[in-house]
């Protein structure tokens, strides 16, 4: 898998979903300044797995939640902002896009921050979140994207052999 994040310089404590693919349903805690966590529900062997929410999080005043049309809607793409605040980068903003509509933004999109935008494809690629948490906000975050496994069949969950 690929990994692909926002944090440049990340110090924060970190998190990872690594191989968490079958995405159902996200939840986001937010203020007016940062996103605070993400937490999600997979799909794993039949069962609904809730994930731990980061070390380190708070919740913010605002709440919102995502819920997938799981197994037909999935993630392709994951936009948002970043700004500096007290010596070290946090979320401002995020936006989840799937293969039938756009989620959100959730947060403040501040003029001035950095933008951030990951465009999976509509392959099924996701292949799980990865993060940081600094001073009771996410500092940054990122996505595994799995590359296809076969020029026949594109959506094959076949590993990709790396030489």
């Amino acid at each position: 898998m690929i990994k692909i994040g926002t944090g440049e310089f990340p110090s924060g404590q970190a998190w990872d979903h690594k191989g968490k693919t079958e995405l159902v349903q996200i939840f986001i805690s937010y203020d007016d300044d940062a996103i605070k966590f993400l937490q999600c529900l997979y799909a794993e062997n039949g069962k609904l797995v809730l994930s731990e929410r980061p070390d380190g999080s708070y919740p913010g005043k605002k709440f919102s939640t995502v819920m997938l049309q799981y197994p037909d809607e999935f993630l392709t793409s994951l936009t948002g902002t970043c700004s500096e605040g007290s010596g070290y980068e946090k979320l401002t903003s995020i936006e989840f896009g799937t293969n039938l509509r756009r989620h959100g933004p959730f947060g403040q999109v501040y003029r001035g921050g950095k933008d951030f935008d990951f465009q999976m494809g509509n392959h099924q690629p996701f292949g799980g979140f990865h993060g940081t948490t600094a001073s009771c906000v996410l500092e940054s975050i990122g996505v595994y994207v799995k590359p296809i496994a076969s020029l026949s069949n594109p959506n094959s969950d076949q590993q990709v052999k790396v030489l």
